[in-house]
Parts: structure tokens; C-alpha cells; sequence
């Protein structure tokens, strides 16, 4: 695991003679072999980074072999779990129910599931705070069983906050009595940078290609003549056919192993970012986009943004200054909002470096765990009586 992660940019100075609690992470995807990463597992990895700037924080993960890692002040330990049953409410051996005790604020980023039960006992019986933040996911688990009698058992309503991750997230849980912070998310303001070259004239899509991502849409909207890089992984062989076909007779190109690097040189080239994602159908309870990290990478990366109305991605975005809020499933105001901005190198460049400022000035990682380090104190505060 590499050291030399840094956030210099927009960093924030550890408060003198305040209490530095110490703090676990839960990720949402929680085992060390075989992870699903997608958008929740960076936002836990970039969170808990800069967390450690400011205060002691650990990372935990579960596999058959414990192992603790340094990324940067960040640790990452690996606790031993040889066996697992999706069915038992407290998978933690003796060891690691010992080791829970050193932590002041227990978090965890993905819930309903058995771990977040066990570490919700921990913080109850040894008076530490638990918080929960929402970035998809979940399983059975004794708070899914006692939710299905009535929705007040869920076990996780006796969390003492709920670290959220827009204002629309926050919707999700308005019947929730716990005090609500909105974190956000951050981008990293050194590896995403502005190029220093002009646009080169290309739509650019990043994201997973399926449904609720509006892949389908923007192929569909998209002219003959306007070059569209589509950079993303296709998780389904028949939706991928579809986009195939649509893009029959167009400029698209498809990029499905794009690394870091690759990414950061497609954002580099591109005249405007889209993330025209799509509502889902459950009425309430639009879980498409809590929070839109390509959106805030590519603003990070001096790019003008189209977003569709969808979820929180109209909370990141001034319209017309940092890009374009367009009605999803609307291919003609996609299209026209697409074109003015490959075709306007220097309206590209203006709104770009306004998307930049934007960034710098809202949605960095050092400001995210600011947010959420002042949360932890006020929570410890509340449920103990002892300013942290």
C-alpha cells in the first residue's frame, strides 16, 4: 500500500488542544479478498485518507488473515474472520470485539449488514458514537428481520448520527430522529488538475455502463458529427449490445479498461463531462446518484459538466457558470447543451475554470473530513454530556 498519498491542496491543520478521537471506518465493500470497488469503496478510501490527516483513523477490512497496512497517516488493518454466515447478526471473534475497544467513534459506510450490527453493540455498551453514512448496499441481518415487523426495529435507528452524503440522501432518512450532517464528497485537487492544453473537441462519459448511468440515452442523443469517448465497464453483455448498436454510424468510441492514467488523460482531452444519469422507477426512494463523483472529478479537472435532474447531481452544479442541468430523458436539451460545449473551445475553457474554483472552494476531501470530524464532536458531546 503506497505512503505518499497526499492532500496539500485545501489541506486543514489538526485543531491545537482539541481531542483527536479515534476513529474506525467501515467501507461498504468489507472484505479483503475479492472487493467490489466502485464510487462507495473510493469515497470510504478518500474520506478516511484525509480523516487521518486530522485524526487517528483506521480502516477496517475482514479476511482469513489479519495484516495492518500504512497509506500515508492512514491505517488499514485487515481483522481475522476465517468464516462468515450472512445469517449470523454478530460475526466478531473475541479479538476483534477486544480491539473495537480502542475507538472513539465507530463509522460505518454501508448498512444493513452483520458488521454494522456487532459494531452498533460496541458502541452501545462501551459508550462510543456510532455513525452511519449510506453509500448503497446492505444485506440480511438482524436489523433487515426486525425492519420487516415494523420499520421503527431497524436496529441502526439507534445510531447516534447519520453522516450523509447530499441534501437528497438526507431526504432518504427525513423519519430518522438522529441528528444529520451533509458531508458531500471531495476530489483529489492533485491528481485530478486542470491540462494545460485547449480542449480537443470530445463528449466525455465516465461511469458503469448500465441502464440507470443514461448510457443508452446520451449514445442515442449524441449527432453523427460530435465525437463521444465512453469510458466505463460493461456489466451487462445485453445492454452493452444496445449501446453498440446505437452507436452504429457515430463517432463513439468505447474505452473499457481505462487505468488512472487513462482517466486522467481522457478528462484532460475532453470539452465537456456528462453524467446523465437516470431516476429509478421506486417512487421516494431514488437511490441512482446519493452523490455524483465523476461530476465533482471532472469539475476538479478544469471541465465544464451536463448533469440530468436526477438525485443530488443538481446540488454540485451552478447552471451556466460550472455547466448544465438538463431534464432526464430529454435527448434534445442533452444534445444541444453537448454541441455548445464542443463547439466552443473558449466557452469550454471559461466554464471549465469556473467548475475548478467551484470545487476548490466546496468539495475537497480535507473540507469533507473537517465536516465530518466537527460531526463526531458533536455527537460525542450529545450522547455523553463530555465535550470531546
Amino acid at each position: 500500500m503506497s505512503t505518499s498519498h497526499q492532500h496539500p491542496a485545501g489541506s486543514i491543520a489538526k485543531p491545537a488542544g482539541e481531542h483527536q478521537p479515534r476513529v474506525l471506518i467501515l467501507p461498504p465493500s468489507y472484505f479483503a479478498h475479492d472487493r467490489t470497488v466502485g464510487g462507495g469503496e473510493r469515497y470510504a478510501l478518500e474520506y478516511a485518507r484525509a480523516l487521518a490527516e486530522l485524526t487517528p483513523t483506521t480502516l477496517a477490512l475482514f479476511g482469513s488473515e489479519a495484516s495492518t497496512q500504512c497509506d500515508g497517516t492512514l491505517d488499514i488493518r485487515t481483522y481475522r474472520l476465517r468464516r462468515f454466515d450472512q445469517r449470523l447478526s454478530l460475526p466478531i471473534t473475541w479479538p476483534i470485539w477486544r480491539d473495537l475497544e480502542r475507538f472513539d467513534v465507530l463509522h460505518a459506510m454501508v448498512f444493513p449488514t452483520p458488521i454494522t450490527d456487532a459494531l452498533l453493540l460496541s458502541a452501545r455498551w462501551r459508550h462510543q458514537t456510532l455513525v452511519l453514512t449510506d453509500v448503497g448496499g446492505g444485506g440480511p441481518c438482524w436489523s433487515t428481520y426486525l425492519q420487516r415487523l415494523h420499520p421503527r426495529l431497524n436496529l441502526n435507528r439507534l445510531a447516534h448520527g447519520l453522516a450523509l452524503l447530499s441534501r437528497h440522501a438526507a431526504q432518504l432518512f427525513a423519519d430518522w430522529a438522529q441528528p444529520k450532517e451533509i458531508l458531500y464528497g471531495g476530489a483529489d485537487l492533485n491528481r485530478f488538475a486542470a491540462a494545460d492544453h485547449p480542449p480537443e473537441g470530445y463528449a466525455l462519459f465516465v461511469g458503469r455502463l448500465l441502464p440507470h448511468k443514461g448510457a443508452l440515452q446520451l449514445v442515442q442523443a449524441v449527432s453523427p458529427n460530435t465525437p463521444l469517448r465512453m469510458v466505463g465497464r460493461p456489466y451487462d453483455a445485453a445492454y452493452f449490445a444496445q449501446l453498440q448498436a446505437a452507436a452504429q454510424g457515430k463517432k463513439v468510441t468505447f474505452i473499457l479498461e481505462a487505468d488512472d492514467a487513462e482517466l486522467q488523460r481522457q478528462y484532460a482531452g475532453a470539452s465537456v463531462v456528462l453524467q446523465p444519469s437516470l431516476p429509478l422507477d421506486t417512487p421516494g426512494v431514488d437511490t441512482s446518484e446519493l452523490l455524483g463523483l465523476v461530476t465533482l472529478e471532472a469539475m476538479a479537472s478544469g471541465k465544464p459538466v451536463i448533469v440530468t435532474r436526477t438525485a443530488s447531481l443538481p446540488e454540485l452544479v451552478r447552471e451556466g457558470e460550472t455547466g448544465f442541468i438538463v431534464p432526464p430523458n430529454d435527448p434534445a436539451a442533452l444534445r444541444s447543451a453537448l454541441e455548445k460545449l464542443v463547439a466552443q473551445p473558449q466557452l469550454s475553457l471559461q466554464m471549465g475554470a469556473a467548475a475548478r474554483r467551484h470545487v476548490e472552494g466546496n468539495f475537497t476531501w480535507s473540507q469533507v473530513a473537517q465536516r465530518g470530524l466537527s460531526f463526531y464532536r458533536r455527537l460525542s458531546q450529545a450522547h455523553s454530556g463530555v465535550t470531546p
